[in-house]
C-alpha cells in the first residue's frame, strides 16, 4: 500500500486464538473451619476495641498528644463492631428463614 494515505506503525493482525484455554482456579488449601474463621474475626474486633481503649487512655493520661490517631482508632473500632453486629444479624435472619422452611 504505497498510496497517499499510508499509515505507518500499523502491523498486520496476527492469528487470534478463538478457543480460549481453560484455566483452573487454585484456591489455597487451608484447614481452617468456619468456627475458626469466626473466632479469628471476633478476636480481631476485640483487639481493635482494646487498641482503641488503650489509645484513649494514653491520650487522657498525656502519654500521647496525637488526637488524629485516637479518633481514627475509635472510628476503626466502631466500624468493626458495627460490621460484626450486622453479620450476626444476617446470620440470625438466615437461620430463622431456614428454620421456617417446610421439608
Amino acid at each position: 500500500m504505497n498510496g497517499p494515505f499510508e499509515i505507518k506503525g500499523l502491523q498486520q493482525p496476527r492469528e487470534v486464538e478463538i478457543n480460549p484455554r481453560r484455566q483452573e482456579l487454585q484456591l489455597p488449601k487451608t484447614k481452617d473451619s468456619f468456627a475458626d474463621m469466626l473466632s479469628n474475626a471476633v478476636g480481631s474486633v476485640d483487639q481493635t476495641m482494646k487498641t482503641s481503649e488503650q489509645s484513649i487512655q494514653d491520650f487522657a493520661t498525656g502519654k500521647t498528644d496525637n488526637v488524629h490517631e485516637v479518633m481514627i482508632n475509635m472510628q476503626r473500632a466502631q466500624l468493626s463492631f458495627q460490621m460484626m453486629v450486622e453479620i450476626r444479624n444476617k446470620a440470625i435472619e438466615t437461620y430463622q428463614e431456614i428454620s421456617r422452611m417446610q421439608i
